[in-house]
């Protein structure tokens, strides 16, 4: 079994937060050391700021950072294990607010946005926050201040969903759905006996949660009933991802394998999963026709989504160990590894080069 689940309880936290690009796609947001965030140029990978700059007074020491930062169009809002949740500056990465969570934050940060004009998403009116103690909350994202909260009973390790209603899991193997005010939605929530542990992610009105049991569940998002599950050899810790065209669900385990599941009724649909070299913790990729996982070791897969071969004669090797979740740039899929270090991968030919920051 990966050792990540020690990596979030250790006196030596790692983290392993995601990159993420800004909606226009000019700036990078990454943990580039351990419990370290800096904005990056996308065009040449120039650094804007680094936080925290060590000049701090106090000091301000993060100890490592878990969930993918939250970026919208002028704030960079992420949650640490030192258990604060900050909302900087885009621009210049300055503290706008800092809250205390009362427990490390291992989860990332979900927005619940206000109306848009246009298709695209609306501004993030609210934060929502999750800690180890089981606390969630809405902050308002312009001071930080608490609008409710919510008790999940037990650690959160997955990033809540924010649709209209908002879904939360928690190790004590519960599933919520909550109303805008933080009051339950449903009747009851969904109940495993197991903890549920993955980011939450939606498709139509099938939301798909992965746990302790080694299932992926996926629950009617109306009525918070079960639809179908998957059962295996390892918890399914990583983040589904689903191809809406196709109907199905790529779902990385920590026995190494990715899975291709209907999202109708949860059956396979390559022949075979594709088994990786070493345990699955971050969520796969679509890059164009190439579906790309990385797994623990850094070997790097580019397959074909349809059938799950191997579209490149062999994995490239970045020799790091990763548990982040990748992100598109520009038709590159940035990587990022533990203590920091980035990679860009063309997912056509399936070569990489390290990502120098200046």
């Amino acid at each position: 079994m990966l050792g990540a689940a020690a990596c979030v309880t250790q006196n030596n936290p790692q983290g392993w937060a995601g990159p993420v690009a800004s909606a226009d796609g000019k700036t990078l947001v990454a943990s580039t050391a351990k419990g370290k965030l800096s904005a990056l140029k996308t065009d040449d990978f120039s650094r804007v700021w680094t936080f925290p700059t060590g000049d701090e007074d106090p000091k301000i020491d993060l100890e490592a950072i878990y969930g993918t930062p939250l970026v919208d169009s002028t704030s960079v809002y992420f949650g640490a294990y030192d258990s604060s949740v900050y909302a900087l500056g885009l621009d210049d990465g300055k503290v706008r607010w800092r809250f205390d969570a009362g427990g490390p934050v291992i989860a990332g940060l979900a927005a619940i946005r206000g109306e848009s004009a246009s298709t695209g998403p609306g501004p993030v009116e609210a934060v929502l926050v999750a800690s180890e103690t089981g606390s969630v909350y809405a902050l308002d994202a312009a001071d930080g201040s608490v609008q409710w909260r919510f008790d999940a009973g037990d650690d959160v390790w997955g990033a809540p969903l924010s649709t209209g209603t908002i879904y939360v899991a928690s190790v004590n193997g519960k599933l919520f759905a909550l109303d805008g005010g933080g009051e339950p939605a449903w009747d009851e929530p969904f109940e495993t006996g197991h903890g549920l542990i993955s980011d939450l992610v939606l498709s139509g009105d099938t939301l798909l949660i992965g746990g302790i049991d080694r299932t992926l569940h996926a629950v009617d998002a109306q009525t918070g009933k079960g639809l179908w599950s998957f059962k295996t050899d390892n918890w399914f810790w990583g983040r589904p991802l689903v191809d809406d065209k196709g109907g199905t669900v790529y779902a990385p385990n920590l026995d190494g394998r990715l899975y291709a599941l209907s999202l109708a009724d949860g059956k396979p649909v390559w022949d075979a999963p594709f088994q990786a070299e070493e345990p699955l913790r971050s969520a796969a990729v679509l890059a164009g026709s190439v579906l790309v996982i990385v797994d623990r070791g850094g070997n790097v897969y580019g397959l074909d989504p349809k059938v799950g071969t191997l579209k490149w004669s062999a994995p490239a090797k970045l020799e790091k160990t990763v548990l982040a979740d990748p992100a598109l740039l520009g038709g590159k899929v940035i990587v990022s590894a533990e203590g920091g270090d980035l990679f860009s991968v063309d997912p056509a030919a399936g070569r990489f080069e390290k990502v120098v920051t200046k």
